[in-house]
């Protein structure tokens, strides 16, 4: 009976997780949401455009740490091993490109603006950038 109940528990495992595989609908791997806290004493305003202003990576890295990005990033320098975004390693973005990309997201990326003043987006990605070595 014992043996009975065992293989019963694990069609059933099997049944659910098949389920939840290929069910129509269009998911994404990236977060809805953001995990962490942003830093609000950044200077540097918080507003629109921006870009290409020369960040200050030790600031950056500590944005990096209490933003979250390290839960879908991997980033040896942060300790990061999240799996669900780029491995920011082996990144082979410039600043400029770096702070686009955190600005307004893509490619299953939240955008950043609006969370982030300029002068943290600017500083996340010379730290990045930096980091990546």
């Amino acid at each position: 009976m014992a043996r009975y109940l065992a293989l019963l528990v694990a069609v059933l495992a099997l049944v659910l997780v098949g389920a939840g595989c290929g069910g129509g609908e269009e998911s994404s791997p990236a977060p809805e949401t953001v995990e962490g806290t942003v830093p609000t004493d950044g200077g540097g305003g918080g507003g629109g455009g921006g870009g290409g202003s020369e960040g200050d990576a030790a600031a950056g890295k500590e944005v990096f740490a209490s933003g979250g990005c390290g839960s879908c990033h991997t980033l040896a320098d942060a300790g990061a091993t999240g799996t669900v975004g780029p491995n920011l390693d082996e990144s082979t973005a410039d600043v400029a490109a770096a702070e686009e990309q955190i600005r307004a997201g893509g490619g299953g990326m939240p955008a950043f603006e609006g969370q982030l003043s300029d002068e943290e987006i600017a500083n996340v990605a010379a730290y990045v950038v930096e980091a990546r070595g």
